[in-house]
This record gives C-alpha cells, sequence and structure tokens, in this order.
C-alpha cells in the first residue's frame, strides 16, 4: 500500500512546499477513515461524494489504482505513475527534490 510509504515524503518536504492530495475514488468513508487514523496520515484525504464516481476517471483519466501526479506550483502536472512497489517512493523523491 502506497499511502503509508507517502507519509514520511510528505513530512521531510511539506515545509518546502510539497502536498499530498490522496482521492478516496471507492466512497468508502468508514473504511478510508479506519486507515487514515490506523496509518497516522497526515496529509489531506478528498472523497467522491454521491454522483461525483468517475470524477477521478473522467476529470484526471485515472483508469488504474494507484495513480500518482507531481503538479507544479503553476498546476502543470510533470509526472504520472501508475502503480507503487516497494522502493517507487525512492524514484519519486528524486522527481520531488527536482521540483522543489
Amino acid at each position: 500500500m502506497e499511502l503509508p510509504r507517502l507519509q514520511p515524503l510528505y513530512e521531510k518536504y511539506k515545509d518546502k512546499g510539497f502536498e499530498i492530495v490522496a482521492v478516496e475514488a471507492t466512497r468508502n468513508t468508514k473504511g478510508a477513515q479506519d486507515f487514515i487514523a490506523q496509518n497516522k496520515l497526515t496529509y489531506t484525504f478528498l472523497e467522491n461524494k454521491a454522483g461525483d464516481t468517475d470524477v477521478v476517471r473522467s476529470q484526471f483519466g485515472v483508469m488504474v489504482f494507484p495513480t500518482s501526479f507531481l503538479i507544479t506550483r503553476d498546476g502543470k502536472v510533470v509526472q504520472c505513475h501508475i502503480g507503487f512497489e516497494p522502493g517507487d517512493e525512492e524514484k519519486l523523491e528524486k522527481e520531488i527534490q527536482g521540483l522543489l
């Protein structure tokens, strides 16, 4: 699971302007809340509301979960990662450092 492995990156770079926004696409509010609390995740979480089930897919073209985007301060998508394997956080960290 990628979300707990992103927490250390968030802690390390948040003071430099790095933000993480995770989107819960399945509308399992209770499950998401339990997971966030259990893993002590402190970055931003959003959830699709009723009627918005396909927002992540239609607005961002996401068809596979997890999918991650690196977006510059001016809103330009510069990286897209599909999937998340052990060790991917090192590659992601290098990309984050290059943007900050």
